[in-house]
């Protein structure tokens, strides 16, 4: 019983960290670019995030000590791509923060009627002293509160359902094919606490694949429900943060604040996973002291706030698509000189070289696109 508690413990570890912002995003691309079109780049992104996310978890077992990203890249491809890494993983992680700073500011306001930018204080001062608590709690504090953030969006979809407008699926914007693509990958990513997954596991590590594959898939089915009643319900009201749309739509108090909780409490266990991610990353791998670790995650991500970074969707479109793009090059990289290793893992992931190839153009190809796409 207890090594069945640990696999969902770490299943829920990586379905909380992903089910954070990305999901309110998600309703207001697919509404403009279309539904069918979002749809469609959902499937085929989860499935090339479902292998880096299952490759991540090989070289995590084929690794000895506590390491992430950067570790691996120094270990496996030099202190070139180390460094490289680095630079990555502080803007990717900086960004993401800014991300749950900015939604979770914008459903405190939402909930006391405050001004966005004293919300996203608040929000910023409680995650920070949050990101203190031993990693080894979210396993257990992320099962329960991902079930409960299922519950309220199965809750939200079934008061919402009955005013579907069928007229708000139709249709597609061929100028918009983009617009869903980074967000998507901003949503669906959760590889940062793949290797915590494998700390929760313990003796167990020969699931983690399996604990990947089920965490991997569960948002996705859970964003695709949110994302059909909210686009059909608001239609042209559909809203970057999907919740004051969705209450405007149905005139609702009730959805209003039932969404925010929703949306304070999936911002919540993603940004505290993130935040720990950041602050290992800055103690173990930038050998920095464990103190100002801690004190540097709290204070890029807030600096970028107060200097005016605030555009919720642009901000995870971008993060999404640059980010993926480099960090999945460096995993493929990574995989093929973690194969040398000399401890045996519990599985390994094996296809032809030109799957690593494809996967690799696609990513890369994917973030220039975006990039192009924000800019113009």
């Amino acid at each position: 019983m207890i090594k069945n508690k640990n696999f969902w413990r770490a299943v829920f570890a990586l379905v909380g960290t992903t089910v954070g912002a990305g999901i309110f995003g998600l309703p207001f691309v697919f509404f403009h670019s279309g539904l069918l079109l979002g749809f469609i780049e959902l499937i085929l992104l989860v499935f090339m995030i479902l292998l880096i996310q299952e490759i991540l978890g090989e070289i995590a077992l084929r690794t000895r000590g506590r390491k992430r990203l950067v570790g691996f890249a120094g270990e496996y491809l030099g202190p070139k791509w180390e460094r490289l890494v680095k630079i990555s993983t502080l803007l990717g992680s900086a960004g993401v923060l800014l991300v749950y700073i900015i939604l979770g500011g914008g459903f405190l306001a939402l909930l006391f009627g405050k001004s966005a930018l004293w919300g996203s204080l608040i929000f910023f001062i409680f995650w920070f002293f949050a990101v203190l608590v031993r990693p080894k709690t979210f396993g257990r504090a992320e099962f329960f509160v991902s079930l409960f953030i299922i519950f309220i969006i199965v809750a939200i979809s079934l008061i919402s359902a009955g005013y579907i407008n069928a007229e708000n699926f139709k249709g597609t914007n061929i100028k918009n094919l983009l617009l869903p693509y980074g967000v998507i990958l901003f949503a669906v990513t959760g590889y940062t606490v793949i290797p915590e997954m494998e700390d929760i596991l313990g003796v167990e590590k020969r699931k983690l694949k399996r604990a990947i594959f089920y965490g991997t898939l569960i948002p996705p089915i859970i964003y695709s429900v949110f994302i059909f009643v909210v686009a059909g319900v608001s239609g042209p009201l559909t809203s970057p943060d999907a919740i004051s749309g969705l209450a405007r739509a149905l005139n609702s108090e009730n959805i209003l604040l039932l969404g925010s909780l929703l949306g304070l409490l999936a911002i919540a266990g993603a940004s505290l996973s993130h935040g720990v991610y950041f602050k290992e990353t800055l103690w173990y791998d930038f050998k920095l002291n464990k103190w100002l670790a801690w004190a540097l995650s709290g204070l890029i991500p807030l600096s970028l706030f107060l200097l005016g970074a605030r555009n919720f969707i642009t901000i995870i479109g971008l993060i999404g698509a640059v980010f993926f793009a480099f960090q999945a090059t460096v995993v493929l990289l990574i995989h093929k000189k973690a194969k040398l290793s000399a401890v045996i893992p519990s599985y390994e992931i094996n296809f032809p070289r030109a799957v690593y190839y494809i996967v690799g153009f696609l990513a890369i190809l994917g973030a220039v696109l975006e990039i192009w796409y924000s800019i113009f």
